[in-house]
C-alpha cells in the first residue's frame, strides 16, 4: 500500500467490509493491515480491523486499533461505544469509562452506552453507579436482553440469586436465544432449565447461523444440563465441540506460554526485591488470594468475608495500575524493564491501588482482592507491600483444568479452550508457584481445596492465623452470607462447604488424555489409577 492515495485506502476498507460480509474475516484482517502498515492513523482502517477482531474474540488486539480510531472521530457516537466495550473486555475498565460517559453524552437516549457503563462501575468497584446505569438503561429500552443480563449480573454480585435468575430468565424467553442468558442460569444450581428452554437451546446450539459466540455459550450451558443428568459422554461432547468452535475463534490454540510466565519471573524476582527496598509502603490491607481460575478461590474469599473485620472486593482489577504505569515508562511488554521504574513511582502505584482497594470496604481492617491470576504477580505485591497477605489456593490439577474447560473464559484465557494447552499452561503455572515459594520462603500460604472442605476448621483457624485475624465461627459458615461472588461460582459458595467435587475428573477420565499426557505425572498420583468415581456432580 505504500505510496497509495487516500482513495485507494478506502477502496480496500470497502474491499475489506465486503470480505468480511462473505465471511473472509482472515483475507479482511491482512487487508487493512496493509492499510494501516501504510497510513496508521487511517480512521476506518483502524475501526474495521478493530470490530474483525473483537469479532474473533481478540479484544487485546482490538483495543488499541479502537482507541486510534475514537481519537480520530471523537463525537462519533459508534466508535465511542464499540471503543468503550472492547476496553472493558480488555480489562482496562478505567478508560473503558471515559470512552462510555463520553458517548452517553452524546446520545442521552441511546440505551447501549449506559448499559456498557454499568459493567465498567461494576468492573471499578462502584456498584451503586453500576445500578443506576442499568436502570437508566431498561427505562430507555426495557425488553433489552443484554441489559437483563447486565442487570441480573449485578444482582448476582449484590447476593440477589432470586433477583439475577428472574432477569436471566426474562432474558432467555425472547428472540433468538439469548447465549448468555442460557450460560448463566446454567451456572445458578436450578432443578432445571425447563424443557421447552432447553429444546430452543439445542435447537440454537445446532444451527450454524447462530453467531459464533452466541453457540460457544449455549454449547457450555447444554454440557451442564446433560452433567446435571449424568449423561457425561454427551456432556463432554457439548464442552469439547464449543471450546473447539471458541478456540477457531480466537486463531487456534495459543503457543506455549513458557515465555510469558518466564517474563513474569525474570522481572519480578529478586531484583525487583532489592530495588523496592526501603520504598515499599508499610500496609497490611490487602490479602491476594490467588490460584487458576475453578481452584476454590471463592470459597476462601467467601470464608475470610464471614469474618467482622474482612471486606470482600471480589475481582477487581485495582492492580492494572501496576502494569499500566510500568508499560507507560518501559513501552515493553508488563513486567519487563520494570527495575528502569523509580521505586518511589511504584510506591505511589501501590497507594493508588490501596485507594482504590479501600473504595466500599468502611472500617473493615482487612480487604480481599481475589483476581486468581494475581498468582503472577506475587513477588511484585511482595516487594511493594510487604504487609499484604498472600494465600494461594490449590486443587487436584484434573479438577481444576476440566472446570476451567467447562467454563467459558474471555480471550485473555485462550489456553482454557483446549485441553493440551491448557496442560500446559498448569505446568507453567506449576513451576512459577515453585519460583515464588523459594523467593518468599513463609510468605505465601497454601490452601489445599481437599483439605478445606475434608477437615474444615483446622483449615479456617490456619487461614485466619495467617491474615492476622482471630477465629470467628461464621467462618466455618460461610455460605449464610448475603452476598454474592459475582462468578460461576456463587452457586457453590451458596451450599454449606462440602466435597462433592473432589474427583470430579472421574466422570470424564476417559476423554481427558490430552490433558494428562500435557500436565505430566503428577506428585502422589498413580497415572495407571483412575479411582473410584465421585458421586454425582454439583450443579
Amino acid at each position: 500500500m505504500e505510496g497509495k492515495q487516500p482513495n485507494d485506502a478506502m477502496q480496500a476498507c470497502r474491499r475489506a467490509a465486503r470480505l468480511r460480509e462473505q465471511g473472509h474475516p482472515q483475507r479482511a484482517q491482512a487487508l487493512l493491515r496493509e492499510v494501516l502498515a501504510a497510513e496508521p492513523a487511517h480512521y476506518a482502517a483502524n475501526y474495521e480491523l478493530g470490530m474483525l477482531y473483537h469479532d474473533a474474540g481478540r479484544s487485546d488486539l482490538a483495543a488499541p486499533l479502537l482507541e486510534r480510531a475514537a481519537a480520530s472521530r471523537p463525537d462519533h457516537f459508534p466508535t465511542l461505544v464499540n471503543c468503550g466495550t472492547v476496553l472493558l473486555e480488555a480489562g482496562h475498565p478505567q478508560r473503558a469509562r471515559e470512552c462510555l460517559l463520553r458517548a452517553a453524552e452524546l446520545a442521552p437516549d441511546h440505551p447501549h452506552a449506559p448499559a456498557m457503563l454499568a459493567l465498567a462501575y461494576q468492573a471499578l468497584g462502584e456498584p451503586a453507579l453500576a445500578g443506576e446505569a442499568i436502570a437508566r438503561s431498561l427505562a430507555l429500552d426495557p425488553g433489552s436482553a443484554d441489559a437483563q443480563v447486565t442487570r441480573g449480573t449485578l444482582l448476582q454480585a449484590a447476593g440477589d440469586l432470586a433477583g439475577a435468575v428472574a432477569c436471566y430468565r426474562t432474558a432467555a424467553r425472547q428472540e433468538p436465544v439469548h447465549g448468555e442468558a442460557c450460560y448463566r442460569l446454567s451456572l445458578m444450581a436450578l432443578p432445571e432449565l425447563g424443557a421447552a428452554l432447553v429444546e430452543r437451546m439445542q435447537a440454537a446450539w445446532a444451527d450454524p447461523r447462530t453467531p459464533g459466540r452466541d453457540r460457544v455459550l449455549l454449547g457450555l450451558a447444554l454440557g451442564r444440563v446433560w452433567e446435571q443428568q449424568q449423561d457425561y459422554d454427551r456432556a463432554f461432547a457439548c464442552f469439547r465441540d464449543s471450546n473447539a468452535l471458541h478456540c477457531r475463534a480466537m486463531g487456534g490454540p495459543p503457543g506455549d506460554p513458557a515465555a510469558f510466565f518466564e517474563r513474569h519471573r525474570r522481572g519480578l524476582g529478586r531484583a525487583l526485591l532489592e530495588h523496592c527496598a526501603g520504598h515499599a509502603v508499610e500496609d497490611e490491607t490487602p490479602v491476594f488470594i490467588v490460584g487458576m481460575p475453578r481452584s476454590g478461590t471463592s470459597l476462601v474469599e467467601q470464608i475470610l468475608a464471614s469474618h467482622p473485620e474482612v471486606h470482600a472486593a471480589g475481582e477487581v482489577g485495582h492492580a492494572r495500575v501496576f502494569v499500566d504505569t510500568v508499560e507507560a515508562h518501559t513501552g515493553a511488554p508488563f513486567p519487563q524493564g520494570i527495575t528502569t521504574v523509580a521505586a518511589a513511582e511504584l510506591a505511589d502505584c501501590a497507594r493508588t491501588y490501596l485507594q482504590r482497594l479501600r473504595r466500599g470496604a468502611g472500617g473493615a481492617r482487612r480487604v480481599t482482592d481475589k483476581l486468581p491470576h494475581n498468582f503472577l504477580r506475587l513477588g511484585l505485591y511482595a516487594a511493594v507491600l510487604p504487609g499484604a497477605s498472600l494465600v494461594l489456593v490449590e486443587r487436584d490439577p484434573l479438577d481444576t483444568c476440566l472446570s476451567i474447560f467447562q467454563h467459558y473464559f474471555d480471550t485473555g484465557h485462550a489456553y482454557a479452550a483446549d485441553l493440551a494447552a491448557l496442560g500446559r499452561y498448569y505446568r507453567c503455572y506449576r513451576e512459577l508457584m515453585a519460583f515464588w515459594e523459594t523467593l518468599l520462603p513463609g510468605r505465601i500460604h497454601h490452601v489445599k481445596y481437599e483439605a478445606l472442605v475434608r477437615d474444615t476448621e483446622p483449615q479456617v483457624r490456619r487461614l485466619l492465623a495467617f491474615c492476622g485475624l482471630a477465629f470467628h465461627p461464621a467462618c466455618l459458615e460461610p455460605h449464610r452470607r448475603a452476598r454474592g461472588v459475582g462468578s460461576p461460582s456463587d452457586a457453590q459458595v451458596r451450599q454449606p462447604i462440602h466435597g462433592r467435587a473432589v474427583g470430579r475428573w472421574k466422570h470424564y477420565a476417559a476423554h481427558l488424555q490430552p490433558l494428562r499426557e500435557a500436565l505430566g505425572p503428577q506428585p502422589g498420583v498413580n497415572p495407571e489409577d483412575n479411582g473410584p468415581a465421585p458421586g454425582p456432580a454439583p450443579a
